[in-house]
């Protein structure tokens, strides 16, 4: 009989959006294709909502105000996404691994929203492994076409946290002396799995892991792509983090990150992207 834990995936449909760009539509048709496609040992939960006192860890009380006095379609979506990233950090704890179909975290700032992003789920999460369940050295992997510098303002001064952050672009980029800071910005794509394991040796001996695993680099965006990394790049990049989770012992929840439409590759594409985490990450 197998006995091993089905990995719970994160979802409600109050993720989406009706309209607006990639980070605020793709995680339905990704939980559509999860069901439709029978991924084994996936099971789709819904989170509970996050709450103000959760998101004022890290995010002022002016930014926040603006939020819940704007757009309440934003902000049902942002309660429930950073929701679902908290949920999984207790799963991935319990289970091994655990993920929640959240995206637009990485670049919002203490004040302000950047680059698509609102709310830093990233480092909520990070806080609640740090403070609920008392760890005292996580790592976060960023694997979006651009930089998480949202991620590196907010907690970059947390020695309990190192950060390990493979990009192709220079957007939101960051600098540091700190030697649990590990940033490399990849021009050449028959160098990106190379930089990848550089970024996992550098987290090596993390109580746990919160990885961003952007779908962006992928040639094929309209945003963020790099000249040769394919889908067979990315699928390898998968099994390279997941399977170093394995070898190591190391509990990992998962987001979305990056992954946006273009010429050649609709909505239907960017999300069949992201199923290839998703089919990597299953015990």
């Amino acid at each position: 009989m197998n006995t091993k834990p089905r990995t719970k995936i994160f979802y409600d449909d109050d993720y989406v959006l009706d309209s607006g760009i990639e980070t605020r539509t793709k995680a339905k048709p990704i939980a559509k294709l999860i069901v439709s496609e029978g991924v084994p040992g996936v099971e789709v939960c819904s989170p509970r909502k996050a709450t103000r006192a959760e998101l004022e860890e890290v995010h002022s009380s002016e930014y926040l105000d603006s939020l819940w006095n704007g757009v309440q379609d934003l902000l049902r979506s942002l309660l429930a996404s950073t929701g679902g990233v908290l949920d999984a950090v207790d799963q991935a704890l319990i289970d091994g691994f655990s993920a929640s179909l959240s995206s637009g975290l990485h670049h919002a700032k203490r004040t302000h929203e950047e680059g698509f992003c609102f709310i830093n789920g990233l480092v909520i999460a990070a806080l609640r492994a740090l403070n609920v369940h008392k760890l005292t050295d996580i790592g976060i992997l960023d694997l979006d076409a651009h930089c998480g510098g949202g991620t590196f303002q907010l907690i970059g001064n947390d020695a309990r946290v190192r950060l390990a952050d493979v990009s192709t672009n220079t957007y939101d980029s960051w600098k540091s002396s700190e030697l649990r800071h590990h940033l490399k910005i990849v021009r050449d794509s028959n160098n990106y799995l190379n930089e990848v394991e550089k970024a996992l040796k550098h987290l090596s001996g993390v109580q746990f892991l919160i990885y961003n695993a952007g779908m962006d680099p992928f040639e094929g965006c309209g945003i963020g792509g790099l000249s040769g990394i394919t889908r067979e790049v990315l699928q390898q990049r998968e099994k390279l983090v997941a399977d170093w989770c394995r070898e190591n012992k190391v509990p990992a929840l998962y987001v979305l990150a990056g992954g946006y439409e273009g010429p050649n590759l609709d909505l239907e594409g960017v999300a069949r992207l992201h199923l290839l985490t998703i089919k990597e990450f299953v015990h």
